[in-house]
């Protein structure tokens, strides 16, 4: 059995905002279509569509009956030719086209699974989505970091029904939350390093390109993506310049590097550094790739005697974790994280206020 039916939600200052509720086989999603309209529509006594919402209440319903035609195809059996193009070099194009480095994240670990460049559409159907999600939970993979790939894997699916190459996105069939098939989402424990943690792994003989590409993550803040595309041109008169790119927007930030995080980058004459910079050169070029890396900084942690969950991404906290108890606003913190938004590192301040809090505990009485 299945119905598709167009409902309303109230939207402040928009008015309503369109979706189906789509029920199939058991499973029920909704699908908004980002369609507004001035009035509640559904309700009876609303039968009169004023001009203005005319447009958008028409192809919300011509929407609405499609749905429901692909939806009944599917149940008996008729497979589209669109669906059998191929997944993967859609999944491309896409990914090209939004711009995010996590896109392609998604793609490395796809293909890992996959065993094979090709995969066509018919094939992605919701059993492949619960296994795809059971080899990403073997990956060493935190619940945030799987929930975040599945997001942009089911972003893609979402487009390729816009696009009219399948009727509905097969997560749409898949269980969320506690003892579903998508990871219910976490308070995961912040992990990072204290300036005397940050002196042993210093101190503690390990492979330099290893050492000195963790330890200026720590001084600097800088993700994963942008350390392993940074370029000594990109280093100026101790400022380093960096673009991320989300979606369509591509965003510059400058970031001052302090004595110590120049101190951390490869030894290298001042000579050979403007050679480099003119051949526009890697800084950090012999480093491995993020999962043997992930499982050096572990070994290295274990050397040191540090009994944290070391991983790249610890350098990130450690800075900001660093900065905030050095006494930076919050503000200033947040610039330099290059996050859109302060809230984003508000997390890092809770840390704080919570070590803040086991000191105080830890007074003596009188």
């Amino acid at each position: 059995m299945a119905s598709v039916t167009l409902r309303t939600k109230g939207i402040d200052k928009k008015g309503y905002s369109l979706f189906l509720d789509v029920y199939n086989e058991g499973h029920r999603y909704k699908e908004y279509l980002k369609l507004y309209v001035s009035k509640d529509y559904v309700k009876p006594e609303n039968k009169n569509i004023l001009k203005q919402d005319k447009e958008s209440w028409e192809l919300a319903k011509a929407i609405q009956a499609k749905r429901l035609i692909q939806i009944k195809e599917s149940l008996a059996g008729f497979i589209p030719k669109s669906t059998k193009q191929d997944f993967i070099k859609y999944y491309r194009e896409q990914a090209a086209e939004r711009g995010q480095e996590t896109y392609q994240y998604v793609l490395t670990y796809l293909l890992d699974y996959n065993k094979t460049e090709k995969l066509p559409f018919k094939v992605l159907d919701e059993k492949y989505l619960k296994d795809f999600i059971s080899f990403l939970k073997t990956q060493e993979l935190s619940v945030s970091s799987i929930r975040m790939y599945l997001s942009r894997l089911s972003a893609v699916l979402n487009q390729a029904v816009k696009d009219k190459i399948i009727p509905m996105n097969p997560f749409h069939l898949l269980k969320r939350g506690q003892g579903g098939d998508i990871p219910a989402e976490t308070q995961s424990k912040i992990e990072y390093l204290t300036i005397q943690e940050l002196r042993k792994l210093n101190e503690t003989d390990f492979d330099e390109s290893v050492k000195h590409f963790f330890l200026f993550s720590c001084f600097t803040g800088l993700r994963l993506s942008d350390l392993m595309k940074l370029k000594w041109a990109d280093i100026q008169k101790g400022t380093l310049t960096y673009t991320q790119s989300k979606q369509q927007n591509v965003k510059t930030h400058y970031l001052p590097l302090s004595r110590q995080s120049l101190r951390l980058l490869p030894a290298i004459g001042k000579r050979q550094i403007e050679v480099l910079k003119e051949k526009n050169e890697l800084v950090f070029a012999h480093v491995p790739p993020k999962r043997k890396m992930n499982s050096q900084l572990k070994a290295w942690a274990k050397k040191a005697k540090i009994e944290k969950n070391i991983h790249i991404h610890v350098g990130r906290h450690t800075f900001a974790t660093l900065a905030l108890t050095s006494g930076a606003a919050l503000y200033t913190v947040s610039k330099m994280l290059g996050h859109s938004k302060i809230g984003t590192t508000q997390i890092y301040a809770e840390v704080i206020d919570s070590v803040k809090k086991q000191a105080a505990d830890m007074m003596p009485s009188l």
